[in-house]
């Protein structure tokens, strides 16, 4: 048995040349506390022979052992060994020669970091020389099956450089997202942008735990709260996709749905701090169920003709197309396809907040699309109600509006006249002829008045209602206008509205005290008008029929 064992080994290091060396690559150990590592080159097969074998590390945490044989035929002497792809709680490697070296180093996620964003530790490996690399990793959960690396330093460098780079522009990204959202919530009160808004901040501070962003800078280790942020993600997303989607007005099916899977990420909540070996296929599974509900409420809601949930549909489409390739391997149904899966799930995230970001902006412009439309019918509705509908002039309302902001009395600054108007003998007409005719007459009128007006500044006119016409003007202007009133008479004449004409009184705004009593004090001298031609008419009747009388007695 040793004797095989030996043989595969020597063709084993016969064709190993390492840069990146997976499990899958390696001998992989159950790990006891009693066990200790091997000091000697030559001690590591028999120690192996003493050791468990592991079929696959478990994703629910243990204590493992991972024995990687290496020839150096690299002349480059700095390298890095590094365990990446999950986090890990305890790492130790050692790198045995066959030279008689023996080098040693910790790390983990309690351990200082060496580099950004990983458990990377600097080893010298010399050209010829045949090494053991071991690599003991215990931690309570697995994230996703660990990857041991093994590259050059200047290498890992330079790829530890653009990761951070990478994660710390998707953590600045989300953060912008998150404030900017939060900031308009406050201004507008739509949730949301409430939601939506707490919903980036969750995926920003998982990520930032998960890239040990609290470790590097203030030294706070706590393994607990990290799925705590990924959990809470689906119950702040369906909070903000049911107000953005207006999902119980469009689907209140999916809404149930969705309801029902909200309370259980709440009751799952706990499970990041006391079932912590658990935690991370729990939020695996409940990310995954809120993805695919999440996009089918979209699509429902798109073909239901709520447009800017497309954008909702191309932002859960960036988020799905990660975690389809790599959510399977955190449950450990597949192997992991990603290199950087944990980066690839960020810059997806980001590119989701990015797109709602997007839908909001469109849910915006439509409302104020909607605001504006709003705005101009109301605005029409309101000329309409302002508008008299027979003669098309200002009515009651328009007039009692206007007044409200004249002053009066000592307060005035311009001088002006109401001229109230009033059209006597449309009774008759009505009756004799028909409304119909009384509402040609009226319409006739208000032309008339109209041609007075326009051929004046600043002159307004309004029907206050039934033969009641107001003309407001200045001092100056009231003269002539009035001077043409008297000739509308004649003009009602050659229409044939025989019989018919206009009385009309005035008073003046600065000897009254406001709006109502202007109108009564040109009311009462319009009825005074009326009276007096009233007797001038019958006083005219009583002469014509006298001196009718006179001369028939003189016949």
């Amino acid at each position: 048995m040793i004797q095989r064992t030996l043989l595969l080994l020597l063709i084993l290091f016969s064709q190993t040349a390492v840069a990146v060396t997976s499990i899958d690559q390696s001998f992989l150990f159950h790990a006891k506390a009693e066990q200790k590592q091997p000091s000697q080159h030559a001690d590591v097969l028999p120690w192996m022979a003493t050791l468990e074998k592991a079929d696959s590390i478990s994703l629910t945490g243990g204590s493992y052992w991972l024995v990687m044989p290496t020839l150096m035929y690299d002349r480059e002497t700095k390298w890095v060994i590094s365990v990446r792809n999950s986090i890990v709680e305890s790492l130790d490697y050692w790198v045995i020669g066959d030279d008689g070296s023996k080098q040693h180093s910790h790390s983990g996620y309690y351990a200082p970091y060496e580099f950004l964003f990983d458990y990377g530790r600097e080893v010298e490996l010399n050209y010829g020389v045949e090494y053991w690399l071991i690599v003991k990793l215990e931690s309570r959960y697995f994230s996703s099956v660990p990857k041991v690396e093994l590259k050059p330093l200047l290498e890992h460098k330079k790829s530890s450089d653009f990761e951070a780079m990478a994660v710390m522009l998707c953590l600045g990204g989300l953060f912008f997202i998150a404030c900017y959202n939060l900031l308009i919530f406050f201004s507008i009160k739509d949730r949301a942008f409430l939601y939506y808004g707490l919903y980036v901040l969750a995926y920003f501070f998982g990520w930032a735990v998960t890239f040990h962003i609290p470790a590097h800078m203030w030294n706070y280790h706590n393994l607990e709260i990290h799925h705590l942020f990924f959990i809470s993600l689906p119950i702040f997303n369906i909070l903000f996709y049911k107000h953005f989607l207006q999902l119980p007005e469009y689907s209140p099916k999916l809404w149930r749905l969705s309801k029902y899977l909200m309370w259980v990420c709440i009751l799952a909540l706990p499970t990041s701090i006391y079932l912590v070996s658990y935690t991370a296929l729990i939020a695996s599974v409940l990310i995954m169920l809120w993805i695919g509900l999440a996009i089918t409420c979209g699509n429902v809601c798109l073909i239901k003709g709520f447009a800017p949930a497309r954008y909702f549909i191309f932002a859960f489409t960036c988020l799905l197309l990660p975690a389809v390739i790599i959510l399977p391997g955190n449950l450990g149904l597949t192997p992991d396809f990603i290199e950087y899966a944990e980066l690839a799930t960020l810059i997806g995230g980001t590119a989701d907040a990015l797109l709602l970001s997007l839908a909001l902006a469109n849910k915006i412009k439509l409302l104020s699309e909607e605001r504006q439309t709003y705005i101009k019918t109301l605005g029409i509705a309101w000329e309409k109600a302002r508008q008299d509908g027979l003669t098309q002039l200002q009515n009651r309302h328009a007039f009692d509006e206007y007044l409200q902001t004249q002053p009066f009395g000592i307060e005035v600054k311009r001088d002006e006249h109401l001229i109230l108007l009033d059209i006597d003998g449309i009774t008759q007409v009505n009756h004799t002829l028909g409304h119909h005719e009384g509402d040609c007459l009226l319409k006739f009128a208000a032309k008339q008045l109209q041609l007075i007006c326009e051929a004046h500044e600043r002159v307004k006119l309004f029907r206050i209602g039934g033969d009641n016409f107001v003309i407001l003007l200045s001092v100056e202007q009231t003269q002539s206008v009035l001077v043409q009133l008297e000739q509308v008479s004649n003009e009602f004449a050659k229409e044939g509205y025989r019989k018919t004409g206009i009385s009309y009184g005035y008073a003046l705004n600065t000897a009254v005290k406001d709006a109502s009593d202007w109108l009564r004090a040109a009311d009462r001298n319009m009825y005074k008008a009326k009276t007096d031609k009233r007797r001038e008419k019958q006083a005219h009747l009583r002469q014509v029929m006298e001196d009718e009388s006179n001369n028939l007695d003189f016949i």
